[in-house]
């Protein structure tokens, strides 16, 4: 086990909080916000402490294999989140169980808080670097997706439909341009999102944290926002286009070359498909409503801009939070390409039977790339192994003192790390009054839910079945 590479790499990551910590230490100063500033400063120094360690770390690049990949995926959601917990805990915000599941809730941009009734008296330094787990838990998981995830020799994300040409087999060769692409892509979506949510009339402070989860699809809120029609228009737009894949802004700009964008067109489709069902059984919400409830839904932030709960809609946007976004986005949905692969393969063996003499494109996103049974395996398997997960979760829940129906959908939800809000049951859920056991077995479960559990069964194969 290459465990010095993976903490190299890991360390290279590290700079992300570096930045972070210097902004807070930066806001801090600038706004005279003299409570609590040594723990972003603690933290810069241990975060440069870790990254300059890195420099001395040697390893065997080619020896950095599937198994050490997936290894490096699993330590990430642990480690990372830990070093972004400091603040939390060192400032007195909370214990440091609390202040973990705060950091992991946002790093996997679930947007569950501990702080439920504590929100508004909370200092504006701990709010932006609540919104700023969410950023860098977004961009780990997009540089885990293509390095990881997406690698030919574990295929759990069939980023193959969608890629143009094939990269170095070598992870070391590709991780810097991935990193340095991945974090041009966010910077300028960021930037959107700023330049649009400045037409609207929230205050600076809402604007900048709620980029910040913008562009990570996250569901962490600062603040219950008093929105009209057009500032959730806004939000809307916002929503979808984090919902694409992340570097197609690149990809307009002539920047990055690397993917088609297919998916994107099929996502829309079926956006535009879930938006007419809701229209449809709504009870008389307007279009701006419908609009930002289901845009919250299918990008996995979850957030209720509307305050509305409405049973009829219920199951349609739990279901466009199982679409969830495009391949290569923050969003944490089952994802389309998946379910395309499922039917494809599903067709294609009918059809055989039917009419053996049949020629049948295999495919999907017009790549080049034939569906093969692995590819099918690994979907339906994930499918099967989530929906394991979230029965049993939903058992363990239960003993909160939490209906049946609502542990039901908060499990289905915290599956696809989506928000439980009201949007989605009648009744917030509470993580705050969880126990210690309740909030291990959810930290857990939110990992999980990134790494995927065939990520789990891979590194099981590769590590001891030879």
């Amino acid at each position: 086990m290459n465990l010095s590479g993976i903490f190299y790499y890991l360390g290279k990551i590290n700079l992300l909080i570096i930045f972070f910590s210097f902004i807070n230490l930066l806001y801090c100063f600038y706004f005279d916000f003299k409570i609590n500033v040594e723990i972003y400063f603690y933290t810069f120094l241990i975060s440069t402490f870790y990254y300059l360690i890195t420099f001395k770390i040697k390893f065997k690049i080619k020896k950095f294999r599937a198994n050490n990949l997936i290894l490096f995926a699993i330590m990430g959601w642990i480690i990372l989140p830990l070093l972004m917990s400091l603040p939390f805990w060192l400032g007195g915000y909370s214990n440091f169980l609390n202040s973990y599941f705060e950091s992991v809730s946002g790093f996997t941009s679930f947007g569950a808080t501990i702080f439920t009734n504590k929100i508004n008296t909370l200092d504006s330094p701990i709010l932006l670097w609540r919104s700023s787990t969410q950023v860098v838990g977004s961009i780990f998981f997009i540089i885990t997706i293509i390095l990881v995830f997406g690698n030919r020799a574990i295929n759990i994300y069939p980023l193959k439909f969608i890629t143009r040409k094939k990269d170095s087999v070598y992870f070391s060769i590709n991780f810097k341009n991935v990193f340095n692409n991945t974090v041009y892509a966010y910077v300028i979506v960021f930037l959107i999102s700023i330049f649009f949510l400045n037409l609207t009339d929230l205050r600076m402070l809402d604007k900048f944290n709620l980029s910040l989860t913008i562009i990570s699809t996250g569901g962490f809120q600062s603040s219950n926002l008093m929105l009209s029609n057009f500032d959730k228009i806004i939000l809307s737009i916002l929503l979808i286009f984090s919902s694409l894949n992340i570097f197609l802004i690149l990809g307009i700009m002539k920047i990055n070359n690397t993917y088609n964008y297919y998916e994107d067109k099929y996502f829309l489709f079926s956006f535009v498909l879930f938006f007419l069902f809701l229209f449809i059984f709504s009870n008389n919400s307007s279009f701006a409503d419908i609009l930002i409830q289901l845009s919250s839904a299918i990008s996995n932030s979850g957030i209720n801009f509307t305050n509305n709960y409405s049973e009829n809609t219920t199951f349609i946007l739990i279901t466009a939070s199982f679409f969830g976004g495009c391949l290569i986005s923050s969003t944490s949905g089952f994802k389309i390409s998946r379910i395309l692969i499922i039917f494809n393969k599903i067709y294609y063996e009918l059809l055989k039977l039917l009419t053996p003499s049949a020629v049948i494109n295999s495919t999907i996103f017009k790549s080049d790339e034939k569906i093969e049974f692995k590819d099918f395996y690994s979907s339906s398997l994930l499918l099967l192994l989530y929906i394991i997960i979230f029965i049993i979760f939903s058992f363990v829940l239960t003993l909160e003192n939490i209906s049946f129906e609502n542990s039901f959908l908060t499990s289905v939800l915290l599956t696809f790390n989506t928000l439980p809000s009201t949007m989605y049951i009648n009744d917030n859920v509470s993580f705050a009054s969880f126990s210690e056991i309740s909030k291990i077995l959810t930290i857990l479960m939110l990992i999980l839910s990134k790494v995927t559990p065939i990520s789990l069964l891979a590194l099981i194969k590769y590590r001891f079945i030879k």
